[in-house]
């Protein structure tokens, strides 16, 4: 090889490492420096010089704030029972349907839709449905919110599913549940696990679409929007240094998950 090749290939990584560093850092110095003021003993913003917890326990003791909180875990955990159990379903028949980039383009749909158009479209149906359940409309923006993250997700890792292995399970004399429960499932349990993982994390912070269709109780971030329109306080530090620990941790593992799902499929290639 060429030195000057050689160089060239060289510089072009460590520009590409570079920018990806300086990408992660972008993305995630504003957050974590949430987390660093929620436990700085000022009550103000600045470069932390202490550590309390006087804020988380303001926090603990803000009544609105726990409804708020216990609304938003509520709605996470129906939304990563069902969008992940719709996007499986939708995975499945992906694989068996002659329109694969046509099925695909409508299952993402959502992710091109703006936010706020979404939950205004939304609010318009239901009132002119006569619909008027605020939790239900919230789920079901968070659903449509997370859906196509979740398919994204399985269908990476359904491609650790080989056409010959479904061939042989039939061949053995199995139906399609019993390949589904024997075969595909614990192939595609890594990806599963992940879809769960995001569409909780998905949900908990979705506020473009909940501040449409809400009634009169809050999520975290309606509420946090709602407390800085009066004042700053403390506990809304709290609150969102602890979101933001909570989300990073959360898709860190989903990552590991997801990267697992990669691996198998890369090996069984």
């Amino acid at each position: 090889m060429d030195p000057s090749d050689w160089l060239s290939t060289s510089w072009k990584e460590r520009l590409w490492k570079a920018f990806i560093a300086f990408w992660v850092l972008y993305i995630l110095a504003p957050p974590v420096m949430l987390v660093f003021i929620s436990l700085d003993t000022a009550s103000f913003v600045r470069v932390p010089q202490g550590i309390t917890f006087e804020k988380y326990e303001m926090m603990l003791q803000s009544e609105p704030l726990i409804a708020a909180m216990k609304r938003s875990l509520i709605l996470g955990v129906a939304t990563m029972g069902i969008a992940p159990l719709l996007a499986l379903l939708a995975v499945l028949s992906y694989r068996k349907t002659a329109y694969k980039s046509l099925f695909v383009g409508a299952m993402i749909v959502p992710l091109f839709v703006p936010g706020v158009v979404q939950g205004f479209s939304l609010l318009v149906l239901f009132k002119q449905l006569g619909f008027n359940n605020p939790f239900v409309a919230e789920l079901i923006g968070h659903v449509i919110w997370a859906f196509p993250f979740a398919f994204l997700v399985l269908l990476t890792s359904m491609s650790s599913v080989r056409e010959d292995v479904l061939l042989a399970s039939s061949d053995l004399g199995a139906n399609e549940l019993e390949t589904f429960r024997y075969v595909i499932f614990p192939l595609v349990k890594p990806g599963i696990i992940s879809a769960v993982i995001f569409s909780f994390v998905l949900s908990f912070n979705e506020f473009s679409r909940t501040v449409y269709l809400q009634g009169s109780d809050n999520t975290v971030p309606t509420y946090v929007y709602a407390k800085l329109q009066v004042e700053l306080s403390p506990e809304v530090f709290a609150l969102a240094g602890m979101t933001v620990f909570v989300s990073l941790s959360l898709i860190a593992m989903a990552t590991v998950f997801l990267y697992r799902a990669g691996s198998a499929s890369t090996d069984d290639g």
